[in-house]
């Protein structure tokens, strides 16, 4: 067993909360969740957010620590988006609109099925893998082929593991030294999947990582050619 394996089974273990499991149709209560929704406020255990609260007393309720990483390319500064802290599914997510300062509103959002089994990426729970994704040439699957829309196909132990090689390869071919949070680059991917427009239905799970790098500080974009 390889220092990269044991470092992935130390990370799955610290996720017990991590569900594989969906946590209801978008829109609607889970169970998992203790927000309500109570005469137009959204009642939570660190006190009641309202249409018109200044978004500066928002951040007191969710706090930096809940707030998802949201890739670059969908980047949109007049909305903001939390895990539900609440929620027992770490996938549960709220987004407040804010207008002027404002909370002018917001949505609930809740963990879409995985769909592992069946898929090309379904694999044996026995079966032995020392390389997963990165390098293409040696991995059990071809990490530049995954595609973002696939990614709700990969079990949790196969996101771990694709980001971790992923960031690896990059620290290897640019002689960088980039360490990510995991939990959070997953919680990160998790969304863009789930919120993919159609600009970027092809695009590639491994620029969806690039886009987390960037929007994280970890990296800048390149330079379009001819600046």
């Amino acid at each position: 067993m390889n220092k990269l394996t044991i470092l992935i089974l130390l990370l799955l273990s610290a996720f017990p909360a991590f569900s594989e499991e969906p946590s209801g149709a978008s829109g609607g209560a889970t169970g998992a969740s203790a927000l309500q929704e109570v005469g137009g406020e959204l009642v939570t255990p660190r006190g009641n957010i309202r249409v018109g609260m200044k978004e500066e007393n928002l951040y007191g309720i969710f706090q930096e620590q809940d707030r998802i990483l949201i890739p670059q390319i969908i980047l949109n500064k007049e909305s903001h988006v939390f895990r539900d802290f609440t929620s027992k599914n770490r996938n549960d997510t709220v987004t407040f609109y804010i207008n002027a300062g404002e909370v002018a509103g917001w949505k609930r959002g809740y963990a879409s099925s995985p769909e592992n089994k069946g898929s090309k990426y379904e694999y044996n729970n026995d079966e032995r893998i020392d390389i997963w994704f990165f390098p293409k040439e040696k991995a059990r699957w071809d990490g530049s082929r995954v595609n973002l829309l696939d990614w709700h196909k990969l079990s949790k132990a196969q996101k771990v593991t694709f980001i971790l090689e992923y960031v690896k390869q990059i620290n290897g071919e640019y002689n960088t030294n980039i360490s990510v949070d995991v939990d959070k680059y997953i919680l990160g991917m998790d969304y863009f999947n789930d919120n993919c427009p159609a600009s970027c239905s092809s695009i590639s799970a491994s620029d969806a990582v690039n886009n987390l790098l960037i929007s994280d500080g970890k990296a800048k974009e390149a330079p379009t050619q001819g600046k």
